[in-house]
């Protein structure tokens, strides 16, 4: 990514606060989608869409920006 740390924080931060935005909506698409084929059987989301390739976008994300934080020496690769 060829970032400083501080900007790869800021990075995270955003692609972090992204991921939890799609996630919601894409929760929130799923709870409808529940009621929805109970009531009409049809899914809503068939209809609208959905987010969930957005979510994976900023999974992706998140997991190239922490990488690049290890593999720069920002963040310490910690064993379990």
């Amino acid at each position: 990514m060829g970032q400083t740390c501080p900007q790869l924080t800021d990075s995270m931060a955003d692609a972090r606060a992204k991921l939890t935005e799609y996630s919601k909506m894409q929760d929130t698409k799923a709870n409808v989608d529940a009621a929805t084929v109970f009531l009409v059987l049809i899914p809503v989301s068939k209809l609208s869409g959905d987010h969930a390739g957005d979510v994976a976008k900023y999974k992706g994300e998140v997991e190239a920006i922490d990488t690049a934080q290890i593999k720069t020496g920002c963040k310490k690769l910690v064993n379990d």
